[in-house]
């Protein structure tokens, strides 16, 4: 069962020691997580982003950044990713789906955003699995942006 932690001293090293595959890397498919973090101390005292780390059976396998937007009742996976040694066992799906769940139960939100980037198929089949619709393609960033209707859950 796929659990979303605090990022503490304690796992932070985890964190930052997740890889993805030489062809995600190549293909610049997800910021690392370095970044990401580094990210979220600069937005820090807009209290809108929130970094995880995604653990099952006690090990971090993952990390997922939450960006949420009250006014605009949206909560976005900014970013998200599986370490390579555990990808292809449906880690991922099952983290967008614990996402999905958060967004639902706090009750504050009527959309998931998530996004990819062009290239990385196995993510839009991923997120298209799940539910999510196309939305927009931005071009800055090279990126589908798709879209969960929270409204449709019942």
């Amino acid at each position: 069962m796929i659990e979303f932690m605090e990022i503490t001293e304690e796992n932070f090293s985890d964190v930052i020691n997740l890889e993805i595959d030489g062809y995600q890397q190549r293909n610049k498919f997800v910021a690392p997580n370095v970044r990401s973090l580094a990210e979220c101390y600069l937005y820090r005292h807009e209290n809108d982003v929130f970094p995880y780390a995604v653990v099952t059976d006690g090990k971090v396998i993952g990390f997922i950044l939450i960006d949420i937007d009250e006014t605009e009742r949206e909560f976005m996976i900014w970013r998200m990713m599986i370490d390579k040694d555990y990808q292809q066992r449906g880690l991922g799906r099952q983290t967008v789906q614990k996402a999905i769940q958060m967004a639902s139960d706090s009750g504050k939100y009527d959309t998931v955003i998530a996004d990819y980037v062009y290239g990385n198929d196995g993510m839009g089949r991923l997120l298209r699995d799940l539910g999510f619709k196309d939305d927009s393609f931005n071009e800055e960033f090279n990126e589908y942006v798709l879209h969960y209707d929270l409204t449709e859950i019942e």
